[in-house]
């Protein structure tokens, strides 16, 4: 109940109060994005979902959300307070923060060095393993060690999908990046609310199992876009 206020006064504070960007430039003689209505950019949102790859990478986008949706609920509930009390949240949640900006830096300068693809493996094999660790995990205060090396692990994963996935997003769609890039602020947040909705029905374990199942999807629709992104580089060479 604090997350949907504050989303709906950031939408608000967006919508009323940001600079509009033609104040920058955008949108004058010369500039390379036209302006658009409110109903030609929902129309272009939409129509964006039509494109082969923005329907490969939906599944993955949700599991961004997911994935964030999990550490602030269910990891904080149902292993931190459980165990080590409530006081100690906020401590844990730091933990997180400080190593996913950490990794984000990191994995943002390596990319050039090591590749989208490798980053992405490294960011599914952590969160595969930490979700198989904690489907077994029994959680007690006698090792509260393990509660922020979980923490900061997971994210390790996070800072994978919004540094790489971002990036993806902006490569793939050069031509249409305003319609991509809401695209996928709209299923990262259908992923996030959805977390937080099925919060109170399912069992953790059951939890665990839906971000298992939707992380495999969203490999297999990120590779299929791979696959197509380099032979049409390798067509294009």
């Amino acid at each position: 109940m604090i997350y949907i206020p504050c989303l709906i006064v950031a939408i608000l504070m967006i919508v009323f109060l940001l600079d509009p960007l033609k104040r920058y430039g955008e949108g004058r003689k010369g500039a390379q994005a036209s302006e658009a209505t409110t109903k030609q950019l929902v129309a272009a949102t939409f129509h964006q979902m039509r494109r082969t790859n923005q329907l490969f990478l939906i599944p993955l986008t949700i599991f961004i959300g997911l994935e964030q949706a999990w550490v602030a609920a269910e990891y904080t509930a149902g292993y931190v307070a459980c165990a080590l009390g409530v006081e100690m949240i906020g401590y844990v949640m730091i933990t997180w923060g400080v190593v996913d900006s950490i990794s984000c830096f990191v994995f943002g300068f390596s990319m050039e060095y090591i590749g989208r693809t490798i980053i992405i493996f490294i960011g599914a094999t952590v969160n595969i393993l930490l979700i198989g660790f904690k489907l077994h995990w029994r959680p007690t205060p006698d090792t509260p060690v393990v509660f922020y090396a979980l923490a900061g692990l997971w994210g390790v994963g996070d800072a994978v999908w919004v540094t790489q996935i971002n990036g993806f997003y902006g490569l793939l769609f050069r031509r249409h990046k305003e319609a991509a890039f809401s695209n996928y602020r709209l299923f990262e947040s259908l992923g996030f609310v959805l977390g937080f909705s099925y919060s109170s029905l399912l069992c953790i374990r059951e939890k665990l199992y839906v971000l298992l199942l939707n992380l495999t999807l969203g490999l297999i629709g990120y590779l299929a876009v791979e696959v197509l992104f380099q032979n049409k580089v390798s067509w294009c060479g």
